[in-house]
């Protein structure tokens, strides 16, 4: 086995039988809660449509009844903080 930039490969069974602590450094790339939306930037996007295109009648993407209930709290939560609302959008 080529181990590369590893000094050894260790198993799951050796971890639990010497009881092991695996020590690391996890950083928080996303904070629990936000503090507000982010400031207005300068550039304004865009999309331009085809004209005359109309949207096409699509059913929402299936969902086990765990990630609607997920999916229901977290709209919930951040549209009672602000950071989103309900479309007005035809598309």
């Amino acid at each position: 086995v080529e181990l590369g930039s590893f000094d050894a490969i260790i198993g799951m069974d050796w971890l639990a039988k010497y009881q092991a602590v695996i020590v690391y450094a996890v950083k928080m790339v996303f904070p629990e809660d936000l503090s507000g939306l982010p400031p207005t930037r300068p550039v304004e996007f865009q999309i331009d449509l085809v004209p005359g295109a109309a949207p096409v009648a699509q059913a929402p993407y299936r969902l086990a009844p765990s990630e609607m209930k997920e999916l229901v709290e977290q709209l919930k939560e951040l549209s009672d903080k602000g950071f989103i609302r309900p479309s007005s959008s035809p598309w």
